[in-house]
């Protein structure tokens, strides 16, 4: 059984979550008797950064062409898809990103393969991968059965082992493929500069809801994700009422998310929003409504106003790091 990874670069960066896709590959593969795994990026990447991100066996293949430096659906889809075909993959891997939640679906079309998205996956007692997903806003566990030759799964962040194999570096080769597609060329790329981690990618997200009440209550909330070295995410609610950008929001119809420590701050804790923490490690709750869904799902729960908590929490956060 062969495998292979599909690497996202941003920038000439590799993104921490396609990373961890390709260690919990590795993991997978030791598990089973036969999974060889080999990796593709597309793009500009420093290749002594990725042998440090990417350890283990197989082979990682680069495309260097210029044409790929930023994600183009069809001409990435067409890449994908002849790398896949000319290794012989029967299993492509993908971190659930904006990006692989687009590329995806047009390689599994091309591939003749079957789609799971938002998935967990394990090896079975057999040793052959087995694919879990949740449906109906995470109420409802299932066990895909793929009814095609070839699969290609989207792994969900809760989904990933970011632990290093301690092994040599990956063999790297560079390719070449066909050719870029000309039926979507790329006409401008707008660059947002922030200095905060994307909420996908961060340890500590400290979210917000209808109950901050404003836009400026936010600011509260910058202040304790910066001491605890976080990042501010969003209810939808709350970027509904146009406090927070989309690119913050968290749930079903926003991003999906494992930090290993989650703050909900006036939050209700609705369906939709829950499905998007499932795999959060430590969930805390701060709302003034005892009764709010919110706390049936979290670790550790706080009933009190949000102004009166939130900078109790900060002060004492500071007086441990003092």
């Amino acid at each position: 059984m062969k495998i292979l990874v599909v690497l996202e670069q941003r920038q000439g960066v590799l993104k921490s979550a396609s990373a961890a896709v390709w260690q919990t590959t590795q993991h997978l593969a030791r598990s089973s008797a036969d999974a060889v795994v080999e990796g593709v990026v597309m793009g500009p990447v420093d290749v002594q950064s990725v042998k440090e991100q990417c350890r283990g066996n197989g082979i990682l293949y680069h495309i260097a062409d210029t044409a790929y430096d930023t994600y183009s659906p069809q001409g990435y889809t067409e890449a994908v898809t002849e790398i896949a075909n000319r290794s012989g993959a029967e299993i492509l891997m993908i971190a659930e990103t904006a990006m692989g939640r687009d590329l995806a679906p047009r390689v599994a079309l091309r591939l003749e393969a079957s789609l799971v998205s938002d998935c967990i996956v394990d090896v079975d007692d057999t040793g052959s991968l087995r694919a879990r997903t949740t449906m109906y806003s995470g109420t409802v566990s299932a066990i895909a059965e793929e009814k095609r030759k070839k699969a290609v799964y989207m792994l969900a962040p809760e989904a990933l082992d970011r632990a290093a194999i301690a092994e040599n570096d990956v063999t790297i080769q560079e390719v070449s493929v066909s050719g870029i597609s000309k039926s979507n060329p790329f006409l401008r790329e707008l660059v947002f500069n922030t200095r905060k981690k994307d909420i996908t990618e961060s340890d500590i997200v400290v979210a917000g809801g209808r109950g901050i009440g404003s836009s400026t209550g936010f600011a509260m909330l910058e202040s304790l994700a910066d001491v605890l070295g976080g990042t501010v995410g969003a209810s939808r609610s709350a970027v509904d009422e146009g406090w927070r950008p989309h690119s913050d929001q968290v749930g079903q119809t926003g991003r999906t998310i494992a930090p290993r420590l989650y703050i909900a701050c006036g939050i209700s804790g609705a369906p939709q929003h829950l499905a998007g923490i499932a795999g959060a490690g430590t969930i805390v709750a701060i709302n003034r409504d005892p009764d709010a869904p919110i706390f049936k799902a979290s670790d550790y729960g706080i009933v009190g106003d949000i102004e009166e908590v939130v900078p109790d929490l900060e002060r004492a956060v500071r007086a441990l790091k003092e």
